[in-house]
């Protein structure tokens, strides 16, 4: 593959990346996209780098904050790569800004060539995030958000586009999971005082789908967890308790799954939990195995996933290493989506922002807005279980 590289420095490090391929499809087609990409690279740190043997395993660490974000990089070029093969023309901008430094995004919205642009990726904090969010508004250019879960984002922004579901598409996909794979259940969903929007949100799907449920505020009746526990119909626990930071988290984790294992006659059941009680070290994964242990989330190292697997060996190939948890599967998936389509609907992309390229991503994505104010809600995530000590996909 033959790209151009340019750079030019002004505090900041721009990178244009130039696929000499053309697409040729209908007339309608777009021939040529022009994409920024800011990302918190650190490029003034490089030179400040000390490797040693003994220091190496740190790079993810602060200290080497320049590794921190490459990946989301080095994801997105493998993406380019095999999207030039399929005839698509891309001119990516790399930007290094700070993360948290609205200064720095002015400086590069300030450039001419960004009025331009086809699309936008930053990997940046709110405020500087929102910052971009205007500029896209005024110059109707779709700007997406990879990380952020939380929803102000695109409340007033038309043309963002949110990649992490929402708490609300979490559930919706959890209680499909329900729905497909359970054929009486019966739930009993713990939650805080704090989570009382969020319980409520789950208790109305559970009525929409006419489950047996029950919902218990586990701070205050933690003794009565196992109360409405059914002998002839499938039950399953939904935790969202969140007790405020790690450590009160996996004292909770510890707590819950102790009292499990010490009930007696305790009948089958399932238990849908937050991904992080797997960083957990202090939780026996025995007892996670024996009570059905499941999660949401949207992007996970999967091995049983064909298309992460092709990927990996692309990713192996190119830069001699595995990717990390979640940033390369990120930047590879979201070129391999909102190419192919600005490129096919130039004029209707905002429209209908869908399309299947399921064959293609790691993660596919399906977006949805309630608004014409507000911009797009990715509604996919993927539901996993433990199961004979492995993490396996059960359910979208």
């Amino acid at each position: 593959m033959k790209h151009c590289f340019k750079i030019l420095i002004f505090g900041l490090l721009c990178v244009l990346l130039c696929s000499t391929a053309s697409f040729a499809k209908d007339g309608e087609a777009k021939k040529h996209l022009k994409v920024a990409m800011l990302l918190p690279l650190n490029y003034d740190k490089i030179g400040e780098l000390n490797f040693t043997k003994f220091n190496i395993e740190e790079k993810r660490k602060s200290k080497y904050a320049c590794f921190e974000y490459i990946t989301f990089f080095e994801g997105a070029r493998i993406a380019l790569d095999q999207l030039e093969k399929e005839g698509y023309n891309v001119s990516l901008y790399v930007y290094d800004v700070n993360e948290n430094n609205v200064e720095d995004v002015k400086k590069i919205l300030s450039d001419r060539e960004m009025k331009d642009m086809d699309l936008i990726v930053p990997l940046v904090f709110q405020k500087a995030f929102m910052q971009i969010a205007e500029f896209s508004d005024k110059y109707h250019i779709p700007l997406i958000n990879p990380m952020s879960s939380n929803m102000n984002i695109i409340n007033g922004h038309p043309y963002v586009f949110k990649i992490q579901p929402s708490f609300s598409a979490e559930a919706e996909t959890v209680v499909r999971y329900i729905k497909n794979n359970f054929h009486k259940p019966n739930v009993i969903l713990l939650y805080a005082t704090k989570q009382k929007k969020e319980m409520e949100l789950y208790t109305a799907l559970f009525d929409k789908e006419k489950f047996t449920w029950c919902a218990l505020d586990y701070n205050r009746f933690a003794k009565r967890v196992f109360e409405k526990l059914s002998n002839d119909k499938d039950n399953l626990y939904i935790s969202i308790v969140d007790k405020g930071g790690d450590k009160n988290n996996e004292v909770y984790a510890n707590m819950l799954l102790n009292s499990f294992s010490r009930k007696k006659n305790m009948p089958n059941i399932n238990l849908i939990a937050q991904y992080s009680w797997l960083d957990y070290q202090s939780l026996d994964y025995t007892l996670l195995q024996r009570f059905g242990y499941h999660f949401t989330i949207s992007y996970l190292n999967d091995y049983t996933n064909k298309n992460f697997v092709d990927f990996v060996k692309l990713y192996r190939s190119n830069f001699k290493q595995e990717p990390d948890k979640i940033y390369a599967a990120l930047g590879y998936d979201i070129m391999m989506y909102f190419v192919p389509l600005l490129t096919q609907r130039p004029d209707n992309f905002m429209q209908n922002p869908n399309i299947d390229r399921s064959k293609s991503m790691i993660n596919p994505y399906y977006f949805e807005k309630t608004a014409d104010t507000i911009g797009f809600q990715n509604k996919r995530t993927v539901v996993y279980k433990l199961n004979d000590y492995k993490i396996i996909s059960v359910g979208r």
